[in-house]
């Protein structure tokens, strides 16, 4: 389809710009070196058919170098190459866990490719592994994506609650109804999908979660419930915030509360009703879609959702209000009322989206909407926020302990409610020592 004119993504790249620091430029450097670009041209006039030129400024992240091609009909496609890990990078990750989140992200945007239409994914049009020989020939593995002329929802409006509120209206009503589509794919186990077939069965593997070895997973799954996977998230968090402390040497406001929200987390995990499951029925989540992984035009409609290399399948208690509609203190929010007044259009978009799914026989369950403002929501919304400064962690983790003894207290008749079930050792002073 012949695309109007409009300025190329690439007119905003920055090449080099930005990346002189800790050997980052270097690295940039070293890696266009051994880019043979016109393989790459080549490679995108063979899967496209069509006469193509290749931009000239380039966007780099940590891990992927983006190339620009715009075909003759003005259409897009970005060649998303593989940069060499940096000696700084994070130190859990392997080549091996590398080359298995991309693994992830190329599976799950093949089944997207052939199970939906009204999720706006890129089109993946070719993925060259490393050793492949057109890998070989380029310099790097890579990958082929349909580019879009658009900018991301950040970038277009940092502060959405700003715009006006059918504006509100129309970009959240699609925010939630992608999701809530998502969520329409469940699976027995929560992982990644990590194969899509190409023979017809359509029928995805579910394996270990992409993400598991850069987040300092024990174990990587698949899991068969929600409270091995939500144990797996805490555990992981609460070994890495001791870990940041003794690598530091000092103990710091918001190192105390890092280790003591994910501490109280695990307990609430193994100690309450909230995370263990009513039903084995996992959804597919994107799991970052954030405002910087939705691209838009001038207009707020959606032209795709970016960046599946840690979608998997998830427990519903997952599902949380956007960090832009959840935070008091972010500058988009001046007072409570508009925060609440945003999260109820949240929900209420949510819940016009399951219905409407419902009405096509797909149904969504358990229900994300129904979830949004229960305590497993907003305590998973909490561990999220882990690593900010200490005083609004000092608040939240409060209110996350108090909840914590409350849910005890219900439980236990009041007492005991700081004593881990067969612990001895009541869970106070162990708790003293952080505050």
């Amino acid at each position: 389809m012949t695309v109007a004119f409009k300025t190329p993504p690439s007119a905003r790249w920055k090449s080099f710009e930005g990346w002189d620091y800790n050997g980052m430029k270097q690295r940039l450097e070293q890696f266009m070196s051994t880019i043979h670009k016109a393989a790459l041209l080549e490679h995108v006039e063979r899967v496209s058919g069509k006469a193509a030129t290749m931009s000239e400024p380039f966007s780099a992240g940590q891990y992927w170098c983006c190339f620009e091609f715009v075909l003759d009909d003005h259409s897009l496609i970005i060649a998303r190459a593989r940069l060499p890990r940096h000696p700084d990078s994070n130190e859990n990750t392997t080549d091996a866990s590398e080359l298995y989140a991309i693994q992830c992200e190329v599976a799950t945007m093949k089944f997207l490719q052939s199970n939906v239409t009204t999720i706006p994914a890129p089109k993946l049009y070719a993925y060259e592994p490393p050793g492949s020989q057109q890998a070989v020939e380029v310099g790097a593995c890579y990958m082929l994506i349909e580019g879009f002329y658009g900018n991301t929802l950040q970038d277009v409006k940092f502060d959405i609650c700003d715009l006006p509120v059918n504006t509100q209206e129309h970009i959240i009503a699609r925010w939630t109804s992608i999701q809530a589509e998502l969520a329409t794919f469940s699976f027995a186990q929560i992982g990644s999908i990590s194969h899509f077939p190409t023979d017809g069965q359509d029928v995805p593997t579910i394996g270990p979660l992409a993400a598991a070895v850069a987040e300092n997973f024990s174990s990587g799954g698949p899991f068969a419930t929600s409270q091995q996977y939500f144990a797996a998230v805490g555990e992981a968090r609460y070994t890495s915030a001791r870990k940041d402390i003794s690598e530091a040497g000092e103990l710091g406001e918001s190192d105390r509360f890092c280790v003591l929200g994910a501490f109280i987390f695990c307990d609430i995990v193994f100690n309450t009703e909230l995370f263990k499951d009513r039903m084995s029925s996992f959804h597919l989540n994107h799991m970052d879609m954030g405002t910087q992984n939705i691209l838009v035009d001038d207009d707020f409609n959606f032209l795709a959702i970016i960046d599946w290399e840690f979608a998997q399948t998830a427990p519903v208690q997952v599902n949380h209000f956007p960090k832009i509609l959840q935070d008091p203190d972010h500058i988009a929010f001046r007072n409570v009322s508009r925060q609440t007044a945003a999260q109820k259009l949240y929900q209420q978009k949510f819940q016009d989206a399951e219905q409407s799914l419902a009405r096509k026989g797909r149904p969504v369950i358990p229900s994300i909407a129904d979830g949004l403002q229960g305590p497993a929501s907003r305590i998973y919304a909490i561990l999220e926020k882990l690593g900010g400064s200490g005083e609004p962690l000092r608040s939240l983790h409060m209110r996350s302990y108090g909840s914590l003894l409350d849910l005890k207290a219900r439980r236990r008749g009041g007492e005991e409610i700081c004593r881990r079930d067969g612990d001895e050792d009541g869970w106070d002073e162990r708790l003293v020592w952080w505050m």
